[in-house]
């Protein structure tokens, strides 16, 4: 599939193979042209650094909500700098994922993930949710991630139990 993909010059390759195959990332990503991307189920720092010391990845894509939380996922910066690879974080948890681009060098977090049309319904019960300009995000100046509910669309507030 790789070489078949290589003439239409995709900006990567995500999550080809399930997490755990480090090998068969890592045999796909030599004598490609195309990055090879993933790190959605990725859970932390050193089994990122499993995959960068096979070589098994171009992209490093972690979810900051599913890798571990934001300082486990600036933890993951710090070997992909040193092997010299960019960290993408998936799209879901947008608002970890521009605080911590916002807060690496552009050489270790170029950008972040955005799924546009998933996302939306995911940021419904926000007062202002991340807004998209011109490929860009601005940064709320509110505390934490600058989330506030918007109470005219929060039907209760009242705690569910499970019995």
């Amino acid at each position: 599939m790789g070489e078949a993909v290589e003439r239409y010059q995709p900006r990567w390759i995500e999550v080809a193979t399930q997490a755990e195959k480090i090998d068969s990332f890592a045999q796909l990503r030599k004598g490609r042209s195309i990055r090879i991307a993933s790190g959605e189920h990725i859970q932390g720092r050193w089994e990122v650094y499993n995959y960068l010391k096979e070589g098994a990845l171009s992209v490093i894509q972690c979810d900051p909500e599913w890798c571990g939380g934001t300082t486990e996922l600036q933890k993951i910066c710090a070997p992909a700098s040193i092997f010299d690879l960019p960290v993408v974080p998936h799209g879901h948890s947008l608002h970890a994922a521009v605080h911590l681009v916002a807060g690496q060098s552009p050489e270790v977090c170029p950008l972040a993930e955005c799924l546009i049309l998933k996302m939306k319904s995911y940021y419904h019960f926000e007062k202002s949710p991340l807004v998209l300009k011109g490929a860009h995000f601005a940064l709320p100046d509110a505390p934490g991630y600058g989330i506030d509910l918007d109470d005219s669309k929060i039907e209760s507030r009242d705690l569910m139990r499970w019995s």
